[in-house]
């Protein structure tokens, strides 16, 4: 997957094109830098229609690749160096979304995995759990 980055492009767009080729995971943007394994702060959260050039005045327009076995870790790490915009990876788990903090070295499509499986017995469970209540 490659995505376009440029002054105009909001936040919103990186993440929904994200989200079409990973449904089980979400991109997440900060003001804030973090460090590998580290979470960032819910308070730090970009609104979804900032535009890029507003995020950081002075970056390098590009286009980011994303592939299936790219590192956790090394996809937010590029986000924010080459790009200037601190992200981070969700998860779901248990049916809320989660930072990727233990799972930085995991490749997306790994947590991309274990997201969908989560999220599949989480539905089973709360289906089941309907059924033992009536």
């Amino acid at each position: 997957m490659h995505i376009q980055l440029h002054d105009e492009i909001t936040l919103k767009e990186i993440k929904t094109v994200f989200s079409h080729f990973y449904p089980y995971l979400k991109l997440e943007f900060y003001n804030c830098p973090h460090k590998l394994f580290e979470a960032c702060c819910e308070n730090d959260v970009l609104p979804d229609e900032v535009q890029l050039k507003n995020v950081k005045p002075e970056h390098t327009n590009g286009i980011i690749d994303i592939q299936p076995t790219e590192i956790v870790a090394d996809l937010e790490q590029e986000f924010q160096q080459r790009f200037g915009i601190p992200a981070q990876v969700l998860w779901l788990e248990h049916g809320e979304w989660k930072q990727t903090t233990g799972m930085d070295s995991f490749s997306l499509k790994e947590v991309n995995e274990f997201s969908q499986n989560d999220s599949d017995e989480y539905i089973v469970g709360n289906y089941e759990e309907g059924f033992e209540e009536a």
